[in-house]
């Protein structure tokens, strides 16, 4: 039998939540706007060296997450489990670094994880983020991360809580490695399979383990507060007074890792809570890196980034209501009546569409009832009713289908007088609505 059954771990996105997800990166591409970055498109595969080299040998993404397969000219190619390495490689494929510096991109678009299809994991996913490149400063990492929070507001969540830490400096990191490998060999006899491969891979990925029992073994590790060089503490707390002074409410989880071998210094995550206080989890992580676009062959430029998956956004608004004013309807409906007008009605409807209203109307005869209701199931605004004797007369009726009032206008002048009535609307609508503009 052939499977015509959508791919494990896939989804369709249609009707409301597609309209949702577009308004979704709309918003956060305009949050990006404001802060200067502009958008990158790169391609959804690269060879398989680019994410081994760019996303870390030892991360759980290419251990075991990645959709890797030969081509037909026998190259190894990776659907991209993530965007980070794809776009340095980008950086360094066009010599973006050579132009002004910073570079501040930010991406969109679908990413592929072979992972265990769970509530909202889903294995072709859409995510959401930004890296700045090129500067190297306690600065540049504040000014990230108040974007992350500013497009989460502008989102219209509210209760955004930042977690923050640092892992500190090579030099810090070399130390805080060796604590932890001589801390967990005592106890790694009884730890799970993942953590036996992470010890000798990362060890800072033990603490990220879900498994309670390694997750109490965990809570007696070393500390990597008390490991930071001078550098990298003062640095820390640089990043903290500008995100302090911007009233950002944050907390240091001294937990906070990050599963990418890359980050380096800061790394953040940000959290959402209901209006009930109930804790949705990190929605959004990123952090600072250096080494990664010399990794991939490039110069020694650092950055810092963030990334968030828009399924997990679109939920939580659902969830939060900050979806309801979304309007999906169209803006007329134009209703022929009798077989005689439909050429106009039709000539009609293409004119509504060029003055630029979307517009629908029946391409074969309904009976009247059958129309409004048609029109009532589009979500349309307005009703415009072509009929014969008022086409003789060049009028229209039109429709108010919240209202309910109708009026007459002139053919000859529609468009004058359908923007006087949208933009009467729009006022109105406008009085009423308390949109997320403030």
């Amino acid at each position: 039998m052939p499977n015509y059954q959508p791919v494990k771990g896939t989804h369709d996105i249609y009707g409301k939540e597609a309209i949702g997800m577009r308004y979704i990166e709309a918003v956060l591409g305009a949050a990006c706007e404001l802060y200067g970055y502009k958008e990158i498109i790169v391609p959804s595969m690269e060879y398989t060296e680019v994410f081994a080299r760019g996303t870390g040998e030892g991360s759980d993404i290419v251990r075991k997450e990645m959709y890797t397969f030969l081509d037909k000219g026998d190259r190894s190619i990776t659907l991209r489990p993530e965007f980070t390495a794809g776009v340095m490689r980008a950086i360094i494929s066009n010599k973006l670094y050579a132009g002004d510096l910073p570079l501040k991109l930010y991406y969109q678009g679908p990413a592929f994880r072979y992972e265990r299809p769970q509530l909202g994991r889903y294995r072709q996913f859409h995510q959401f983020g930004v890296e700045e490149v090129g500067l190297d400063s306690s600065r540049a990492d504040a000014e990230c991360i108040c974007l992350a929070v500013s497009a989460l507001q502008m989102l219209g969540f509210e209760n955004v809580k930042l977690k923050i830490n640092s892992l500190g400096d090579n030099e810090t990191r070399a130390a805080y490695r060796e604590a932890l490998v001589k801390y967990f060999s005592e106890h790694i006899d009884e730890m799970c399979d993942d953590c036996k491969e992470r010890i000798k891979l990362n060890p800072l990925r033990i603490l990220d383990c879900k498994v309670e029992h390694d997750q109490e073994i965990a809570k007696g590790a070393p500390r990597i507060k008390d490991y930071l060089s001078e550098a990298s503490e003062k640095r820390f707390y640089e990043t903290l007074n500008i995100i302090n002074a911007m009233g950002i409410d944050y907390e240091i989880d001294e937990n906070l890792v990050r599963g990418l071998d890359y980050y380096s210094e800061v790394v953040f995550e940000i959290h959402l809570t209901s209006p009930e206080n109930k804790d949705y989890g990190a929605v959004c992580g990123g952090g600072h890196y250096g080494g990664l676009i010399k990794g991939l062959g490039g110069p020694d430029l650092a950055g810092v980034g963030f990334a968030m998956g828009l399924e997990r956004v679109y939920s939580l608004m659902e969830d939060s209501h900050l979806l309801d004013h979304i309007e999906e309807g169209v803006d007329l409906y134009v209703m022929p009546v009798g077989d005689k007008v439909l050429d106009e009605a039709f000539e009609i409807t293409m004119a509504c569409r060029s003055f630029g209203y979307s517009t629908e109307t029946p391409l074969a005869a309904l009976k009247f009832g059958a129309m409004f209701k048609k029109a009532e199931h589009l979500g349309a605004k307005y009703a415009l009713i072509v009929g014969e004797e008022e086409m003789i007369h060049g009028i229209l009726k039109i429709k108010n289908l919240q209202s309910q009032e109708q009026k007459e206008i002139s053919l000859e002048n529609l468009q004058e007088e359908l923007d006087k009535i949208f933009h009467e609307g729009h006022e109105e609508h406008h009085h009423h609505c308390h949109c997320h503009e403030e």
